[in-house]
């Protein structure tokens, strides 16, 4: 796990587990969103919000297709911050 990845998941554990009300311990890279943690519709958009002010990318409208998992949603993160970064308009 590199640097970057490492500092997303620090911060994105606590959020899900006080999101969908689970105990920290809970919050692994591959504990499932919706299976593992009971997540609903609800809750994925208050992660969605809470990520967007935490790490300043916007999920909405991204292709979460293969999203499943809190590893699927660092990774996510990590992607959109990098290209964030490397955007024209970012500049």
């Amino acid at each position: 796990m590199d640097v970057e990845h490492g500092d997303v998941w620090e911060a994105l554990r606590p959020l899900c587990a006080r999101v969908m009300s689970v105990p920290p311990e809970a919050v692994v890279p591959q504990a499932r969103l919706v299976a593992d943690l009971g997540a609903d519709s609800l809750d994925i958009t208050e992660l969605e919000a809470a990520s967007e002010e935490l790490f300043g990318v916007s999920l909405r409208g991204t292709d979460k297709t293969g999203v499943s998992t809190v590893g699927d949603v660092a990774d996510l993160i990590v992607r959109m911050r990098a290209h964030a970064t490397h955007s024209p308009l970012a500049r």
